[in-house]
């Protein structure tokens, strides 16, 4: 009704004022607050008596009526006598009664009273609706309730929320709202349901001023019935049971007098701030959980609760109704520190930076359960115990009897936290961790390494730190798998050698007895299994060296900044200027980036940065602009032709480290009809080719990403490969010539060529064969300008794959007619002719280079030129100065390449050391049976090792004749691989790899059964030099001969070798094959 509108009332009003069974109303007025008094009992309406009748009877009866009862009251006059029973006579009311049958009175029925003595009064107007809190132990809490038109009714929990809890709280007096309930939680009401759906702002005055349906208007019943809590009045207390203090465990409330628990649904760490604030313990560090503390069978007071982390009190946070009972998790608790009660380690993994995550937490121990346990809460832990990051995650599970009683449950770190507790929501106890499986970690700085002592860039002494002490490790306990994993780890490309003997000077500190067992695939070294031996088995004269492939020390000098500049190599520890006549944007792009300065802005000609010193080295690097570092990049300096004045090498970075180049994709990739004149290629940096939107990128100018030779064993011969439409394939055979083979030598910047192949001379390819019937004029840029059938159209097969030799590529040997491959002269091929090497300043690392380079064990020496050595022989380059580093003879610098002729004298003549030896034994005759392969030492097993056995080994050894054949690691357990196993000599053969065996390497054995010999060394023999160098794997040089060819004919000028002709073979050349190349 609008505020001011007429009504127009009935004669009698079905408004009343209800008790449990009776009614009241004013009947006949002309408003519901005028008129007769009737009241309704046994449903039946009567009158009441006006004998004794005043003004706090009236009072009385308006109030009820929910009219207004003020001093203006009047005793109505007016009234019609009415024609039924009269139920009340002398009534007399005090003025405070809620009913008027609760004053005084003679009894229902009994009256004297005649029809025109019947009470009516007048009130002065109507009340405005009356609200209460009903059945919450108090006026402040309970089931809300409405009078309106002197009927007291329910509301119903539609649209209820805090906004309308926090009205009727202020509308009562009560203080702040601390939380409502829905579904009756107070119980149920009896009559009417005045109001539904409200939705108030929070600052209303009354509630019946926010919006709603309408009075009585509703689609509820009872059991919808909502119940507000307030602040005032309301006997709430809080608690935590069961913990080890007053500041941990099971958390309780008290309401209504009762203590009752919280449920975890929803429970999180701004809830457990919240109670510790409360209670008055630390809130450093809060936390879920209830520890070890057992669950309760309470009532549950309070469900889903969500705090903000500000409120003062719990009860003030969001929740929902009190007292609901299903809860479908545990009991909430919590855990409130300082973080001095918190502890935290590494346990069972050999170090205190892995191993299993325990805890100790106030006082009481448990372990962190793995489920929720990721990356990001492992590099936490590892950083907080000043382990790095985490390199490995795992778990362990554990019998019933060893899991602890309480465990640690990770919650949600973002990674950056400097404390695992301060991660979020972890959770102490109160929960079952399924499986019983413990978190565990492996930190970056488990087993940290280090190269120290060497003069080169990532080599040196391996020292390994163990809880926070340096220390060195046995030459016998890395294989070549872990030193390629350390290479690896320390960004120091593959491992190029590992070196015994303390090489690299004696380390300080313990040495580390354990034997890293890696399997070569692990990213670190942390990361690889390690068997411990006895402790006192080594020392630190057999402190283990390595050297890895990224040796080349590269900067950038007189620039501005430090990421530009001239660019200087450092070589046998000198720096120099890199001659800049074979340096492009591809070799700058990967010193930018190897130095951290972004990607190559520039790569200017001249001496824009100055000349720098006298010593210009001639490297040349032949990089494909994707690789990380100058040493990934294919590397010759052998025979670098002089640097003509003015060619220094520079470079402007632009040194955003963050900045990366990609690869453009090329449009001009195409094969060409004769017609059309070849295009060449040019460097630049600009928006992508081939699709949308700018992006640095860059364009090779030699277009080799495109092309290659595989299968020759170097990047200069080999077979003809070519990249399109996202795979590699071959060229076919037919029409293939030796001006075509110009092309792809030009294009890949190997000179001239030298010989075209075909018949799939270096092995059938594999994948689609992209070109047929190729026919160049040798004047193109890229090989697919060539006229030919178009892409994938041919009639071809693998076996008629192409292949080049250019003049570029370069093979080694060592020849002179000894009788054993690795003794002889050392040759070099160049061009397509052999010609042999200087021998002044041939430096004992030199000799390993060319020695690991041949496969022929890791060191040498030189020999006197032989008594029958013929004169005048042709010699192709001296000076060679190999540093400590490279395992091919083609990255060690040298005098440039000049063809004349030498005596015999200034040769080198050089003997590799023998492939066998003995090791740990009493004397060089006896000891644990090495043998180098594959670039590596490694062992043979027992298994059907006997006497006849050890007669070659001796024989082939010099040491006399074999006294024992030793088993079961008799002189000590070896390392790296297991080469030879069921080895079984006749005793008549030369070498010991001659007998009949399993294939190398196929072995079930360990190195438990490492096979020894004892020999009885004739006197007159000296024993042989240990050898202390072992290299990763041997740089295989497509082993091959060369024979006459005829361009003009389908005659192949080179042949592949058997296989087992290639077992040993060292690219054997005859005069006349030369004269004939």
């Amino acid at each position: 009704m609008k505020e001011g509108e007429a009504l127009r009332y009935p004669r009698v009003w079905l408004f009343a004022a209800q008790g449990a069974d009776k009614e009241l109303r004013l009947a006949g007025g002309a408003s519901r607050c005028s008129g007769r008094v009737e009241v309704k009992v046994h449903g039946e309406w009567g009158a009441v008596c006006n004998r004794n009748w005043g003004p706090h009877e009236a009072q009385v009866v308006c109030r009820q009526l929910g009219c207004s009862a003020t001093n203006e009251t009047s005793i109505w006059s007016n009234s019609t006598a009415g024609q039924g029973k009269v139920w009340l006579d002398g009534v007399s009311c005090v003025g405070n009664e809620s009913a008027l049958w609760d004053c005084r009175h003679q009894g229902w029925g009994p009256h004297n009273c005649s029809q025109h003595l019947e009470a009516g009064i007048t009130c002065s107007g109507e009340l405005g609706p009356e609200l209460r809190l009903v059945d919450g132990g108090g006026r402040c809490a309970g089931r809300l309730e409405l009078r309106r038109e002197g009927v007291w009714g329910s509301v119903c929990d539609d649209g209820f929320g805090a906004r309308e809890a926090a009205v009727v709280c202020a509308q009562l007096g009560c203080g702040a709202a601390l939380s409502y309930a829905s579904s009756a939680a107070f119980g149920q009401g009896a009559g009417r349901i005045w109001l539904d759906d409200l939705a108030c702002q929070g600052n209303e005055t009354a509630l019946w001023a926010c919006g709603h349906r309408g009075w009585g208007a509703h689609n509820c019943g009872h059991g919808e019935d909502v119940g507000v809590v307030c602040r005032d009045e309301t006997n709430l207390a809080l608690q935590v049971a069961g913990g080890v203090s007053k500041c941990s465990g099971r958390l309780e409330v008290k309401f209504q007098e009762e203590w009752g628990s919280v449920c975890a649904e929803g429970w999180d760490h701004k809830d457990a701030k919240v109670v510790c604030r409360q209670l008055g313990c630390p809130t450093t560090i809060t936390a879920t959980g209830r520890g070890n503390a057992s669950e309760t069978s309470s009532r549950i007071w309070m469900h889903t609760v969500a705090c903000e982390g500000q409120e003062s009190l719990l009860w003030l946070c969001n929740h929902q109704d009190w007292g609901r009972r299903y809860c479908s998790k545990k009991d909430a608790g919590v855990l409130c520190s300082d973080g001095t009660d918190l502890h935290l380690k590494l346990v069972g993994g050999n170090g205190r930076c892995a191993g299993t995550v325990e805890v100790v937490i106030q006082k009481q121990a448990g372990k962190m359960c793995s489920r929720g346990w990721t990356q990001k809460e492992a590099d936490v832990v590892c950083k907080q115990l000043g382990c790095g990051l985490a390199l490995q995650i795992s778990s362990i599970s554990l019998s019933q009897a060893k899991a602890p009683g309480t465990w640690l449950f990770p919650g949600t770190c973002n990674g950056t936290e400097a404390s695992f507790w301060g991660c979020k929501d972890w959770q102490w106890g109160g929960l079952d961790c399924d499986n019983l499986e413990a978190a565990q970690v492996t930190c970056s700085a488990h087993r940290e390494p280090r190269l120290a002592g060497g003069d080169i860039p990532c080599s040196g002494r391996l020292e390994l730190k163990h809880d926070d002490e340096w220390g060195t490790v046995c030459d016998s306990d890395l294989s070549l798998e872990a030193a390629g994993v350390l290479c690896k780890e320390l960004g120091c490309g593959s491992v190029v050698s590992v070196i015994g003997g303390a090489h690299f000077g004696e380390g300080r500190g313990p040495n580390w007895d354990e034997e890293l067992q890696c399997t070569g695939r692990e990213s670190h070294l942390a990361l690889c299994p390690a068997a411990p031996h006895p402790e006192g088995t080594c020392n630190h004269t057999r402190d283990v060296g390595v050297i890895c492939s990224r040796y080349t020390e590269a900067r950038l000098a007189d620039g501005q900044s430090s990421c530009q500049g001239r660019v200087e190599l450092r070589v046998h520890g000198a720096w120099g200027p890199l001659c800049g006549s074979h340096w492009g944007l591809e070799e700058a792009h990967v010193l930018c980036q190897q130095l951290g300065c972004g990607v190559a802005l520039s790569s200017p000609d001249g001496v824009p940065f100055g000349r720098g010193g006298d010593q210009v080295w001639r490297h040349r690097f032949h990089c494909a602009g994707t690789e990380a570092h100058l040493g990934d990049c294919a590397m010759t300096a052998l025979g670098a032709p002089s640097c003509p004045a003015g060619r220094v090498a520079s470079v402007v970075c632009s040194g955003n480290a963050s900045q990366t180049l990609s690869l453009c994709n090329s449009s001009s990739v195409h094969p060409s009809p004769p017609a059309v004149p070849g295009e060449g290629g040019a460097g630049c940096i600009g928006e992508q080719v081939g699709r949308p939107g700018p992006g640095p990128c860059l364009l090779l100018h030699r277009a080799n990403e495109k092309l290659r030779l595989a299968g020759g064993g170097g990047r200069c011969a080999g077979r003809v490969e070519v990249y399109h439409e996202g795979a590699w394939g071959t060229v076919c055979d037919d029409g293939w010539d030796l001006n075509a083979a110009h092309v792809v030598c030009a294009q890949l910047g190997c000179g001239a060529a030298v010989n075209a192949t075909g018949s799939a001379h270096f092995g059938e390819g594999t994948g689609p064969i992209w070109l047929d019937e190729i026919s160049c004029s040798g004047t193109e840029a890229h090989v697919w300008q060539c006229h030919s059938h178009g892409w994938g159209r041919h009639n071809c097969r693998h076996k008629e794959d192409a292949g080049v030799i250019c003049a570029e590529f370069m093979a080694l040997r060592l020849g002179g007619g000894a009788r054993e491959p690795c003794e002889g002269r050392l040759d070099v091929l160049y061009r397509g002719s052999w010609g042999g090497v200087g021998r002044a300043g041939l430096t004992a690392a030199t000799l390993g280079v060319v020695c690991r380079h041949l496969g022929c064990a890791d060191s040498g020496r030189l020999l006197p030129a032989p008594a029958d050595a013929p004169a005048g022989r042709t010699l192709w380059v001296d000076g060679i100065r190999c540093p400590e580093g490279p395992d091919l003879l083609w990255r060690c610098p040298s005098s440039p390449w000049r063809q004349r002729l030498a005596s015999p004298g200034e040769e080198a003549w050089i003997r590799c050391d023998e492939r066998l030896r003995l090791r740990d034994g009493p004397g060089p005759c006896a000891g644990r049976v090495e043998v180098w392969h594959g670039g590596a030492w490694g062992t043979v097993c027992d298994d059907a090792w006997d006497l006849r056995d050890a007669r070659v080994v001796c024989a082939q050894l010099g040491c006399g004749r074999a006294l024992e054949a030793g088993k079961e690691a008799a002189f000590g357990r070896g390392s790296g691989p297991i080469w030879l196993n069921d080895v079984r000599c006749s005793g008549n053969e030369s070498r010991l790899w001659d007998c009949p065996a399993r294939p190398w390497g196929r072995s079930d054995c360990g190195h438990k059964e490492d096979a020894a010999v004892q020999c009885l060394p004739a006197k007159s023999l000296s024993a042989p030099p240990a050898a202390t160098v072992f290299s990763r794997g041997e740089n295989i040089i497509h082993r091959i001969q060369y024979q006459e060819m005829n361009s003009n004919s389908k005659q192949d000028d080179l042949v592949v070798l058997s296989p087992s002709e290639k077992k040993e073979a060292i690219l054997r050349l005859t005069e006349k094959e030369m004269e004939n190349l």
